[in-house]
């Protein structure tokens, strides 16, 4: 992957583009936005974060630092770990269901 600039910033995209149409976000400064990854990854990161997200956006009624808190206690992360850009697919599953959990006891 090759960081391009486009209208809404800096992003990683595929070098063999437009044949290969991959892309991963980037802080301003050029940084990755989490751990690039597959697509079933991709497709697991987004699951994990609606989830999550309910818990401070929807019914759960957390603050969004909050939540994050939460998470890194209910998953034994460190701050730096607890960040659903970088986790893996087994890690975006056992969030979903750490969160499924939460709602069915509250």
């Amino acid at each position: 992957m090759v960081l391009r600039n486009s209208k809404y910033g800096l992003f990683y995209g595929c070098v063999e583009y437009p044949k290969c149409k991959a892309a991963h976000g980037a802080h301003e400064d050029g940084k990755p936005l989490g751990i690039p990854a597959s697509k079933p990854t991709k497709e697991a990161r987004i699951r994990a974060h609606d989830a999550f997200d309910q818990l401070w956006k929807g019914r759960g009624g957390m603050k969004r630092g909050d939540a994050y808190v939460w998470m890194q206690k209910a998953m034994g992360l460190t701050i730096e770990e607890a960040h659903i850009g970088r986790f893996t697919i087994e890690q975006c599953e056992q969030l979903e269901s750490l969160v499924n959990d939460y709602f069915e006891n509250v």
